[in-house]
C-alpha cells in the first residue's frame, strides 16, 4: 500500500517573519525579542533570562567566549549569549521540532555566531575533542537518565559551566502531580562513583504536543547535596547559587555557576 505524500503548506504572501515562526507546526514557549518582538510565539521570556544575565555577570563576562549549548529549545540563551559577546555559540539540540526553531531563530535574528546541531547530547559530547570556554546546561540535567555521566562529559569539555536544573526534595512529594512521578531513592554507580538519584516518569506527556522532556520515559533527579557531592568530586569549585527556588511548582530548582581548573 503506498503511502500519501505529506500535505505541504504554502504561503502565498509576502515572507514575514510570523510566516517563519508558523512554519515549525508546534506550539513555542518563548516571546521573541526585538525586533520581532510582534510576532506571535510564546510567552516565556527566555530572550531577556535572569538566569542568564546573572550568570554570565557571576562569571566575570563571557565576552570572547566559546560556549557549548546543551538543548537550546529555541535558541534564547544563544541569542543571550552572542549579545553577551559571546565568540561562537555550538548549541546541540535532540528535539527535532526544537531544532527546526533555533534554525528559524538564527536566521530572523541574524545569528552568526551561533551553530546548531541535531543530535544527543551525551553522544556528542562523547565523541567531540573539542573544548570550551564556558558549558551552559539550562533545563536538561534534570531530563538526563545518567546525571554524572553528563556532569563528566561537560567536565572534559568546560572550564566553566552554567546550570539550571530541577533537584529532588521531599518538598516537591507535597503537590500531588509530582509525587505520582517521583519514584523513591536509588543508587547509581558512574566509573566507581556511586550517588543517589529518585527516577522521575514523564508518563503521558510523552503523548502530547509541545512535549519538551527527555528521550527515555523516564530521567533521574539528583537531590541537592548529590548534586553539589558530584561536582565537587569531578573538580569543580567557585560554586556559586541563586534562583534557589525550593517551592518551584515544577519541583525545586536552583541556578548555578562553577570553574574548573
Amino acid at each position: 500500500m503506498s503511502r500519501r505524500p505529506a500535505r505541504r503548506a504554502l504561503v502565498t504572501s509576502a515572507p514575514t517573519a510570523q510566516h517563519a515562526v508558523d512554519a515549525v507546526p508546534d506550539t513555542w514557549a518563548s516571546k521573541l525579542p526585538p525586533p520581532i518582538e510582534d510576532v506571535r510565539a510564546g510567552e516565556a521570556a527566555l530572550f531577556e533570562d535572569e538566569r542568564m544575565t546573572w550568570a554570565f555577570q557571576t562569571l566575570g563576562g563571557i565576552e570572547g567566549m566559546s560556549v557549548l549549548e546543551l538543548g537550546p529549545l529555541e535558541a534564547a540563551h544563544s541569542y543571550m549569549a552572542q549579545q553577551a559577546g559571546a565568540a561562537h555559540v555550538t548549541a546541540v539540540e535532540a528535539n527535532t521540532s526544537a531544532y527546526l526553531k533555533c534554525l528559524v531563530v538564527k536566521e530572523l535574528l541574524e545569528l552568526d555566531r551561533c551553530s546548531f546541531q541535531c543530535g544527543d547530547v551525551l553522544e556528542y559530547m562523547a565523541a567531540s575533542t573539542e573544548t570550551f570556554d564556558l558549558c551552559v546546561a539550562c533545563g536538561i540535567l534534570y531530563h538526563s537518565t545518567e546525571p554524572v555521566r553528563m556532569l563528566e562529559l561537560i567536565s572534559q569539555r568546560a572550564s566553566r559551566l552554567v546550570i539550571w536544573t530541577h533537584v529532588y526534595d521531599p518538598v516537591a512529594l507535597r503537590r500531588p502531580h509530582l509525587k505520582r512521578r517521583l519514584g523513591p531513592e536509588i543508587e547509581m554507580e558512574h566509573g566507581g562513583y556511586h550517588y543517589r538519584v529518585h527516577r522521575h516518569q514523564y508518563g503521558w506527556d510523552r503523548k502530547i504536543a509541545g512535549y519538551w522532556g527527555g528521550t527515555h520515559p523516564y530521567s533521574c533527579w539528583m537531590p541537592r547535596d548529590e548534586l553539589m557531592r558530584a561536582l565537587t568530586h569531578l573538580g569543580w569549585r567557585d560554586i556559586t547559587i541563586s534562583f534557589d527556588d525550593p517551592l518551584n511548582l515544577n519541583g525545586p530548582a536552583l541556578a548555578l555557576t562553577a570553574v574548573r581548573g
